[in-house]
């Protein structure tokens, strides 16, 4: 389909829009086009198929700016399925372009415990603590979990480091932080989301909380999120390799 629509073509005089997928939801005050890459595409130019309407023919964009500047995340090639913000000014350049070929992907990071807050022990007697036993059980005690999550295809993501037994940990000193359960992911105007969701009594599953992320990096093996004032750097785990859990 994607060398019949991104190649010439002749008018059929066909304008049928084929049903949108999960990749265009339109979120409120979202200007994200989500397209596929064509042939002809350039570190100056991307030549992309919209997929609101694939009997299109493709559009071009000036994505020079945007090149130097560093927003261009991923690498597109020619079939990858990319999200592009245009300029508010001139709709012939996107200022933003992020190859979601490449977001979708296990994306993880390691966590170490802090030793659990109890009242009436002061950070000294933390920090004595921790000096007084020995290596070994220090480093079990220390030992990091992977923690992450899962972007994958229609906006769906699944949480990693939610297999740790946290229940089982309650007479341990250390604790580990709470993993984030995100279930939904979606961009807006280049920004990623992260969805939180719970079950109700009712077994309904609603939104509990959401996590907007600036990109400030994304290559094959490394994502780079930043969640206000805080920078999370993560590794891509490769499918066939199984998740921590110490």
């Amino acid at each position: 389909m994607l060398a019949l629509a991104c190649g010439n073509k002749q008018e059929t005089g066909n304008s049928d829009t084929p049903p949108s997928t999960d990749l265009t939801l339109t979120l409120e005050g979202d200007s994200t086009i989500y397209g596929l890459v064509c042939d002809g595409s350039t570190d100056t130019l991307l030549v992309f198929l919209p997929l609101s309407n694939i009997a299109a023919n493709p559009d071009t964009l000036n994505v020079l700016a945007a090149t130097q500047s560093h927003h261009i995340y991923g690498h597109p090639k020619v079939g990858d399925e990319v999200a592009i913000v245009r300029n508010g000014n001139d709709s012939t350049v996107a200022d933003i372009v992020i190859d979601t070929e490449s977001l979708q992907a296990t994306w993880c990071y390691l966590v170490r415990p802090t030793l659990r807050q109890r009242a009436g022990i002061t950070d000294k007697m933390r920090e004595q603590f921790l000096r007084q036993i020995p290596d070994s059980v220090r480093d079990s005690l220390m030992a990091p979990r992977e923690y992450g999550f899962q972007i994958k295809a229609d906006n769906a993501a699944r949480a990693i480091g939610l297999r740790y037994q946290q229940t089982m940990e309650e007479n341990s000193p250390m604790e580990y932080p709470p993993v984030k359960r995100y279930t939904i992911w979606n961009l807006h105007n280049g920004r990623l989301l992260l969805t939180e969701t719970a079950i109700d009594s009712t077994g309904q599953r609603h939104i509990t909380h959401t996590d907007t992320a600036q990109l400030l990096l994304l290559r094959r093996d490394t994502l780079v999120l930043r969640f206000g004032d805080q920078v999370q750097g993560y590794y891509r785990k490769a499918e066939n390799d199984s998740i921590q859990q110490r």
